[in-house]
């Protein structure tokens, strides 16, 4: 009996001795964003190369709870903008391995492949389907021949923002089309004295004067490049649509006069400042201009948002623009920063990051997943703009996905800003397509 006795207690000892350990595994295999168990790179530090946007220093604030779930330290190098693309260059062709994790330009990542880790079979193992997570023109951003080297945390879908109370004063309502644009920013010249619209033609900051000229071209019928991928974007179409954008300032006089030499930011601030009515522009800027350290209080009060204008008789096209974050090639961490980069690009703190207002540096914090672009607590907090930007996403493309995209923006900019200055429109779009010919042609194409 004895003997029988001790083997029981033994049995159960035994039982209670391995349901002890397993209980912190089972709990384990309950984290979130399907993280790995057991936390198998435990004391692993990351670095992670990423811009100064309100976006990455909401999520810095956050990192220590992906600390705590998996014992992997994250290092934030947060640097300008301006200087972003020159810094992971330098990192990838240095090839130490000392930077992990790099956030990008969209437009940059297929110049870029060569520095990123193809996250495919990432994306397999663990069982995520971007479609289903994603707007298209956002997985497109981050894509490149098929091979995914980057998810968002970072996006923007175009609006229109602008005053309500000029707009009322002049007795005009948001406009649909780009006559409607013109006509209401002319009534509000003539009642308010205020300029009616702040563009953007001026050359620099990563061509941003092709952002707006995108959508006139592409609601206009036309395109950058043919099936060949040789230039397009002289053909009639093409000219006709660069007309008409440049022509808001030059034939009808509905822009700013500024907005010969503006980039966004002049745009935005010229409604900051009280100076202008509207501008069409990435939709962080309603973060922007309803912050009463950045805007005169009169704009904070009235500021507002629609859809982008359509081309009257054509169509609506709108360009969308993302910020991936990919993987080094030569770090020694890649199965580690792809936890972080599963934590980093999660809807969970996506929102939560978007619904604490506790600090004014991070309110130009947005949304990049489907869920929570039409989620009614974010929408509620938003005003409904982050519906209106599901709607926009719905007719966005991104600018085109090659690794000549840089060279051949240079040519395009510096057209559009001598244009917008005077110069002949074929003639300006005719020597742009030769120089953009001879980057395709050199390239193979």
């Amino acid at each position: 009996m004895k003997t029988k006795n001790l083997f029981g207690l033994t049995t159960v000892l035994l039982f209670l001795l391995s349901l002890a350990i397993c209980l912190p595994a089972m709990a384990a295999d309950n984290l979130p964003y399907g993280l790995k168990a057991g936390m198998p790179y435990k004391g692993t530090k990351l670095t992670f190369l990423v811009h100064n946007a309100a976006q990455s220093q909401a999520q810095f604030k956050r990192v220590g709870e992906f600390t705590k779930l998996t014992g992997i330290e994250v290092d934030f190098l947060m640097v300008p903008y301006p200087s972003l693309r020159e810094k992971i260059t330098a990192d990838a062709v240095a090839g130490t391995g000392d930077i992990d994790l790099y956030c990008f330009l969209d437009g940059w990542g297929p110049s870029m492949t060569g520095f990123l880790t193809p996250l495919n079979d990432y994306l397999k193992a663990d069982g995520i389907d971007l479609s289903a997570k994603l707007p298209p023109a956002y997985i497109k951003g981050g894509t490149y021949e098929g091979v995914t080297y980057g998810i968002p945390t970072r996006g923007h879908p175009q609006l229109l923002l602008y005053r309500k109370d000029l707009f009322e004063q002049a007795g005009v309502t948001p406009p649909k089309t780009w006559k409607e644009l013109i006509a209401a920013s002319k009534a509000i010249k003539d009642k308010t004295g205020k300029e009616g619209i702040a563009m953007y033609y001026g050359k620099g900051n990563s061509a941003q004067n092709l952002f707006l000229w995108y959508a006139f071209l592409k609601s206009g019928g036309g395109d950058i490049f043919d099936d060949k991928m040789m230039p397009a974007f002289n053909s009639a179409a093409g000219i006709e649509a660069t007309q008409y954008y440049v022509d808001l300032l030059l034939k009808y006089k509905a822009a700013a006069p500024g907005s010969k030499a503006f980039k966004e930011y002049e745009a935005s601030q010229a409604v900051a400042q009280d100076n202008a009515a509207m501008v069409i522009v990435w939709w962080w800027h309603y973060g922007v201009l309803t912050n009463p350290e950045k805007a005169k209080d009169v704009v904070t009060k009235n500021i507002s948002f629609a859809p982008v204008p359509a081309w009257e008789g054509k169509g609506k096209a709108t360009l969308a623009l993302s910020m991936p974050v990919g993987i080094a090639q030569a770090t020694k961490n890649k199965d580690a920063a792809w936890e972080f980069l599963k934590w980093l690009t999660n809807p969970d703190l996506e929102k939560a990051n978007f619904l604490d207002k506790s600090d004014p540096k991070t309110r130009t914090i947005v949304v990049v997943h489907k869920d929570n672009l039409v989620d009614p607590e974010i929408n509620e907090v938003s005003g409904g703009m982050h519906a209106a930007a599901a709607a926009s996403l719905e007719v966005s493309d991104t600018l085109p996905m090659i690794p000549e995209w840089p060279e051949v923006a240079s040519s395009l900019e510096v057209a559009i800003s001598n244009i917008a200055g005077g110069a002949d429109t074929k003639t300006e779009m005719d020597k742009a397509a030769k120089e953009v010919t001879a980057i395709m042609k050199r390239s193979g194409y």
